[in-house]
């Protein structure tokens, strides 16, 4: 089971108004870079950093909108866009699918990647590996890669300013890799089906988890407040770090389970791909998952923590119907994706239909 794999953990710097150390952070890999970000991200966030690279050999070549979705049409037109203007490295701007998308320039142009996340909405900036959607919404691929970016700098102070709803969607997120990891990791024996690199990730995903349930409510209230409080950078560090750490440490098979076999299989639903947030649909995905499990009382636990923050916790919050012909394709998503290639046991679609059942009853 042991492989002679290289493990690149990810270079970290979290802190409030940590933008002047750019230049030196980034110095290493040259001085010609090009953006790639959200629109509302690149507002908020490229003064500071065109501020701290004033009077620097720091050159800003470009600063490229993602398009607002993470498709290999935006990673291929965004390179083409990039490639004659010679950069040294690309900047990721914003949130998981910009950054996601900006991991898919710098691969295909053979460039490192700084990650600057103006959210704390996912594990995105420091993981190896891109979500990627169809150019009509659901789903579509993972794209892994070799190493995550070169360097990730989480100003606090710009993402305690964002809107609450993306924190309370990460939070949702990331208490479900814990629940993910441990659930997929259940019976596999260590030098058997569970490595060494892998047995770590799944038991650090309890800091994905208990920090949270702590001290999560305070975090929120400190963000309403546009305020980085002790909370916010703790809950912050879980959603970035933590669950990034747990993604680039656990092998694939303990990354993800039903909990987000659910979240891609309610996007199918074109309302709720557009309407709600991923880490929304993964928290509902965990409530899914714990009550299959026969984790009522856990489940009990996390949905008033959930509905404590305003995360939908029912198909009737997310305006889906509990009607099995409605929920057809997403049944099928949420059994047969690719998260579900590694799960203790069997999960068949009437399994995941009662479980939702149970969960709208709790």
């Amino acid at each position: 089971m042991y492989t002679t794999d290289v493990v690149t953990l990810p270079r970290f710097c979290f802190g409030r108004g940590i933008y002047p150390r750019f230049p030196e952070l980034c110095a290493q890999w040259g001085t010609r870079f090009a953006v790639v970000g959200g629109e509302t991200a690149m507002q908020k966030a490229l003064p500071a950093l065109k501020s701290a690279i004033s009077g620097t050999p720091m050159t800003l070549l470009a600063a490229l909108p993602f398009g607002g979705a993470c498709t290999l049409g935006a990673i291929d037109r965004l390179a083409q866009q990039i490639a004659p203007m010679k950069a040294d490295f690309i900047v990721g701007m914003g949130g998981g699918k910009a950054i996601d998308t900006a991991k898919g320039v710098a691969h295909a142009l053979h460039l490192p990647l700084v990650s600057l996340p103006t959210l704390v909405s996912n594990c995105a900036p420091i993981t190896a590996l891109s979500v990627v959607y169809r150019d009509d919404g659901p789903f579509d691929r993972f794209l892994f890669y070799d190493a995550p970016p070169a360097l990730t700098l989480v100003d606090l102070t710009i993402a305690a300013a964002a809107p609450v709803r993306y924190f309370r969607a990460g939070l949702g997120d990331t208490l479900a890799k814990y629940l993910e990891s441990t659930f997929s990791a259940r019976g596999d024996v260590l030098g058997s089906t569970l490595d060494h690199m892998s047995l770590i990730g799944v038991s650090l995903s309890s800091t994905c988890y208990d920090p949270i349930l702590a001290f999560g409510r305070q975090a929120l209230e400190e963000v309403a407040r546009k305020e980085a409080g002790p909370a916010m950078e703790l809950c912050a560090r879980s959603v970035i770090l933590s669950a990034g750490l747990v993604s680039l440490m656990a092998h694939d098979n303990y990354n993800c389970a039903l909990a987000h076999a659910v979240c891609y299989g309610l996007q199918h639903f074109e309302h709720v791909e557009r309407n709600f947030l991923h880490g929304d649909l993964v928290a509902y995905g965990a409530l899914v998952q714990l009550v299959l499990d026969g984790q009522t009382d856990r489940a009990r636990t996390l949905r008033d923590f959930l509905k404590d923050i305003g995360t939908p916790v029912t198909l009737a919050q997310l305006s889906v119907p509990l009607c099995r012909e409605a929920l057809h394709d997403m049944l099928v998503e949420a059994t047969t994706g690719p998260d579900m290639a590694h799960i203790p046991y069997a999960i068949t679609q009437d399994m995941v239909f009662d479980a939702m059942e149970r969960v709208e009853q709790l």
